[in-house]
């Protein structure tokens, strides 16, 4: 796969990559990342490309917490919607803007070390899931909602839609120095257990870890679970010394954190939707030229085009990919889904209260909601 400024070594100091569906709020990471390497383009020429434009180069480093395997195969809609912006930043800027990809968490794995990295200048442009936003905006809650989306179609009519530009000049607000970007899909969310679930009643009493986002929260309580915070990097080992009994994710993470080994059942609930969402410091966008901010709009679409093409794909590739590896995954009965529903939904009421009426209503009649 072509390059441009991946880590090629990663330190063993640092701390382990958290998947953008389920960072923790409140990590972090100090340690220094390690450089990143040169493109097999730069390093056959000896250095950078002269750029073809007229405009300044520019060097934008990117925070990521997604690991490089998965990076570089491109399957999920998290990795195909990154390196898509990436490409495209570059070649629609006429090789003017540079993007230096810093993955595995090197330069932050939590929201206040990626979002401060963004707002101070330690990096130029980071991404982070819009679930784990709710400590410093509300912009969001429009995707936290449960049960509320079907399918990808559904979901981006929102966040290519009036809501979804709203939802970024909401956070825009919110949060001072950032330039919000792209929402790149990752997919629906699904729960594994320590035992086996297929009705919402086998939820009950079950230790269970979510995001740190109120919604996502109160579903979980609604369906009888008794939630626990823990860190994604932590989440292998508090499951496999039973200090939860589950997690819920899209198909794509658990399987690329090994969940399976230690969560051998899954229970396709689809209960929620996550996206992961790239934002820049504001003062570097705002130097940028015309031609620039061009290229990082044409960017934020194919970004997003191409993510969820991927994670539509990715669903039925990781059912696959986790069944081979020994998981047990149960697709419920229409049946079950709509009593999953009826008790996740008890916390739509707050979902309003969040919101606004004005927020909520209109995001009922976008989708058709009655």
């Amino acid at each position: 796969m072509k390059r441009r400024g991946m880590a090629a070594v990663l330190s063993a100091a640092l701390v382990m990559s958290l998947t953008a569906c389920g960072e923790n709020s409140s990590s972090g990471n100090s340690a220094a990342p390690a450089a990143p390497a040169k493109s097999e383009t730069q390093a056959a020429a000896g250095g950078t490309q002269a750029a073809v434009s007229d405009d300044k180069p520019v060097t934008l480093r990117m925070a990521s917490v997604v690991s490089t395997n998965e990076l570089e195969g491109r399957s999920t809609g998290m990795a195909a919607g990154l390196m898509t912006w990436i490409d495209t930043v570059e070649a629609e800027s006429g090789g003017s803007i540079k993007v230096e990809l810093f993955p595995d968490g090197q330069l932050g794995s939590g929201t206040d070390a990626i979002v401060n990295g963004i707002q101070t200048g330690a990096f130029e442009v980071a991404h982070f899931t819009t679930g784990n936003w709710s400590e410093y905006s509300n912009a969001f809650a429009e995707l936290n909602v449960p049960y509320l989306y079907s399918n990808y179609d559904e979901v981006h009519s929102v966040l290519e839609g009036e809501i979804g530009t709203a939802m970024k000049a909401k956070l825009e607000q919110d949060v001072q120095g950032i330039k919000p970007l792209a929402y790149i899909s990752i997919g629906f969310r699904n729960v594994t257990a320590s035992k086996p679930i297929e009705s919402v009643d086998d939820m009950k009493g079950l230790k269970i870890r979510t995001m740190n986002d109120k919604l996502q929260i109160a579903a979980m309580e609604a369906m009888g679970c008794a939630v626990t915070s823990v860190p994604i990097s932590e989440l292998y080992s508090a499951l496999q010394t039973k200090m939860v009994d589950a997690q819920e994710n899209p198909l794509s993470t658990i399987y690329s954190q090994k969940f399976y080994e230690v969560n051998p059942y899954c229970c396709l609930t689809r209960h929620s939707y996550t996206s992961t969402f790239v934002f820049m410091n504001a003062d570097k966008y705002n130097s940028l030229s015309d031609n620039q901010k061009a290229a990082i709009e044409k960017a934020n679409a194919a970004a997003t085009a191409a993510s969820k093409t991927a994670a539509e794909s990715a669903e039925a590739d990781y059912a696959k990919k986790l069944t081979e590896a020994g998981m047990t995954i149960y697709e419920p009965t229409e049946e079950q889904v709509a009593a999953f529903k009826e008790k996740a939904s008890a916390c739509w009421d707050q979902a309003k209260e969040i919101m606004g009426a004005e927020r909520y209503d209109a995001l009922m009649k976008a989708l058709n909601v009655q």
